[in-house]
């Protein structure tokens, strides 16, 4: 896929969680600005950044609820130093991972204007591009949010495509699956979810991720889970990636998006999957082989908590997905 490529960023560098609570214990918050720097630098050097544009607040409530809305606005603004959700079904943020400090909500708005910022340039010019920012969003739900995430950007992206009129594939490949995506479209026969992860049985977020979880309604069928087991290696993650995109490719969309977490890789501090850097050119390969013929294609970083191996994935998938 040798094309023009573009970026779009904002790593929201004075939005910095610093503790969440893990095993009954405060612990440091690795969802830092620093985790994706190095990400950022290589891809200044290397292609061309685009402009980030406010969108309107609309488009979050349309995957989001205006109470959980409203919450994440009020305690932003309300908050002193850092306030760790705990009182649950009270607080919208369903574990105690995901603070919220003063900057919380413009850095999670902000974030979703990078993405929609990427969307639309894929929608004008029919070209790849790549949205580099945090917070990740695929924990968010319609109501909650969690797992260091706050607003669902690919989300908000998937139904900037669906409002007009096309059909949209998500592949997540982050360590951990999206609970907050396959939330927010289970029932959408429009959007394909499919998502590679650690086996709930044993990794966050526990709940779901799930096999026989296949949507409902009209979107029965369109909620796939791969779940595979800790320490998958790049000969059983390929195997699963090729099924995924077997099964994109039968629901031919207008759009795709993905769900980039780097977390997958064996110097990740976070996640427990053994890929290595060369893996991820074989995966950028895969995946841009089988959406080819896909008009509107976005990447979206999501989780990733080394700076060192965050790169090595980026720079890899990318020569892989590009060549």
């Amino acid at each position: 896929m040798s094309c023009e490529f573009v970026f779009f960023s904002d790593l929201n560098v004075d939005f910095v969680p610093r503790k969440e609570i893990d095993n009954g214990k405060f612990v440091r918050n690795p969802e830092k600005p620093e985790r994706l720097t190095g990400v950022l630098s290589y891809l200044s050097k290397k292609f061309q950044s685009g402009s980030v544009i406010e969108f309107s607040e609309e488009w979050i409530l349309k995957v989001h609820i205006e109470k959980y809305f409203k919450y994440i606005v009020k305690k932003s603004q309300e908050v002193i130093g850092e306030y760790i959700p705990e009182v649950f079904f009270v607080d919208l943020i369903f574990d105690t991972g995901t603070p919220i400090n003063s900057r919380t909500f413009l850095a999670a708005k902000r974030a979703v204007d990078v993405v929609l910022s990427a969307s639309e340039y894929a929608l004008k010019n029919k070209k790849p591009v790549y949205a580099l920012t945090r917070p990740p969003g695929h924990h968010a739900m319609r109501s909650f949010g969690g797992g260091y995430c706050y607003f669902n950007n690919v989300a908000i992206a998937a139904k900037f495509f669906e409002e007009k009129g096309m059909k949209v594939a998500i592949l997540d490949v982050d360590f951990h699956h999206g609970n907050g995506t396959q939330d927010i479209f289970y029932a959408d026969p429009n959007v394909l979810y499919v998502s590679l992860h650690g086996d709930p049985k044993e990794f966050y977020p526990w709940y779901s991720g799930f096999e026989d979880e296949i949507g409902e309604g009209k979107g029965r069928g369109k909620n796939i889970n791969i779940p595979l087991p800790r320490g998958t290696d790049g000969r059983i993650y390929f195997e699963a990636l090729r099924k995924a995109m077997e099964k994109i490719q039968e629901f031919s969309p207008d759009a795709f998006l993905l769900s980039l977490g780097t977390d997958t890789h064996v110097k990740d501090p976070v996640g427990k999957f053994s890929l290595k850097s060369e893996d991820y050119k074989i995966a950028g390969r895969l995946i841009a082989d089988a959406i080819s013929k896909v008009k509107y294609k976005v990447l979206v970083h999501e989780g990733g908590y080394n700076h060192y191996s965050n790169l090595s994935a980026v720079k890899n998938f990318l020569e892989g997905f590009l060549s």
